[in-house]
């Protein structure tokens, strides 16, 4: 025997091709496809009776504490690929979703008008002294409501950060600001 093991499951294997085999046997025991085939059949069903199945949602979250993460900071992320089995990824694994929706048709179409390779896309808001809570939640309302979101949802969606936070929020109006085209002639 020569060379550096390779342990798969539980043993040493001394051929590559033999620790990838079982390797392979190891991983087609564990699937289900009796299962897959099924879900599939479903999620078929599901698409031919929904035909806003692949609407991408909009969530609202906050980041979750760890060791690593000294700032304070709330977020709005897209996912691109809702009806997806969900995989863990850093969006949802480093945040708390704390409100979800289906994106608007606006939303929807400049999310389609662009080229995205990644499932989430995540605007986050930094909390400092420059940027309260206060603030940063009042810019994401300001924006909803640009959107055509309805009271009733941004309500919710307050309610949602305010239970999280165990606090009022005092939601801003924001100033629009106009710009002029000085050298038009």
């Amino acid at each position: 025997m020569n060379g550096i093991p390779i342990f798969v499951n539980g043993k040493d294997y001394y051929d590559r091709e033999e620790a990838h085999a079982a390797w392979f046997e190891e991983w087609l025991m564990k699937q289900d496809f009796e299962q897959d085939l099924i879900d599939r059949e479903l999620e078929l069903e599901y698409r031919k009776t929904h035909p806003d199945w692949n609407t991408p949602y909009v969530m609202y979250g906050v980041r979750k504490k760890h060791k690593c993460i000294q700032k304070n900071e709330i977020a709005v992320f897209y996912d691109l690929l809702p009806r997806q089995k969900r995989a863990r990824t850093a969006e949802t694994h480093w945040y708390k979703v704390l409100y979800k929706r289906k994106a608007t048709p606006e939303e929807v179409e400049s999310l389609k008008a662009g080229e995205y390779t990644r499932r989430y896309l995540v605007y986050s808001l930094f909390i400092e002294k420059k940027m309260t809570l206060d603030k940063a939640l009042s810019l994401i309302i300001a924006d909803d409501k640009l959107l055509g979101i309805t009271d009733n949802t941004i309500s919710e969606i307050v309610t949602a950060f305010e239970t999280f936070f165990n606090r009022k929020f005092r939601i801003y109006k924001p100033e629009f600001t106009t710009q002029l085209n000085l050298f038009t002639e």
